[in-house]
């Protein structure tokens, strides 16, 4: 009875994938840098039916962290919203975990609007729970390719605060966007990234 079961739970399996895999999908990739020594990798997609895979890495000093996982994007209009659920495995103090987001993206009028908001929830090891905001990007579109605005984020953790806004400058071409800021709050950074979309 149990081999029976893997069985037909292996063949869902690749009726599912091979379904997904022959439709059409967006890939995107994005590659963060700072002089905090933050560092960002993302590789994101989704498929037609609005189902999305997210895999992403993030590091800052004394903190390395993978997440893997998906969601699901509910579009309205000029607003995207796609609530996320990740399994998180960190580098140091055997951390695991769970972390629950939700991306979200609204344009209108020239003007745009891009965040990432979680809750990390800790199953094992010595990290503790925290909330992230990484980043809110508000824009306005100027010319035909270029993007200005202000960039926010935080942490939080053990009831403390750690913030950081300031002005953003996005370029846009026909792979993607290259963004640069100078954030400014409990620790100044500057910060540039590249999306690539396909």
């Amino acid at each position: 009875m149990r081999r029976t079961a893997i069985m037909v739970g292996a063949l869902a399996v690749v009726a599912v994938a091979g379904h997904l895999s022959s439709a059409t999908a967006q890939s995107l990739v994005e590659v963060r840098a700072a002089d905090t020594k933050y560092r960002y990798v993302d590789w994101n997609y989704t498929w037609p039916n609005a189902a999305v895979v997210d895999v992403f890495y993030v590091g800052v000093p004394g903190s390395n962290e993978f997440n893997l996982g998906g969601g699901y994007a509910f579009k309205r209009g000029g607003l995207v919203l796609t609530p996320l659920v990740y399994a998180v495995f960190g580098n140091e103090g055997t951390q695991r975990g769970v972390k629950v987001a939700v991306l979200a993206f609204f344009a209108k009028d020239g003007w745009k609007l891009l965040s990432f908001i979680g809750h990390y929830a800790p199953v094992s090891g010595d990290v503790r729970s925290y909330q992230v905001l990484d980043t809110l990007d508000l824009t306005r579109t100027f010319g035909t390719r270029w993007e200005a605005g202000v960039q926010a984020g935080f942490f939080r953790a053990d009831g403390s605060w750690s913030t950081q806004v300031g002005p953003l400058l996005k370029v846009n071409d026909r792979l993607g966007a290259w963004a640069v800021s100078y954030r400014f709050g409990d620790q100044n950074e500057f910060r540039a990234g590249r999306v690539l979309t396909f």
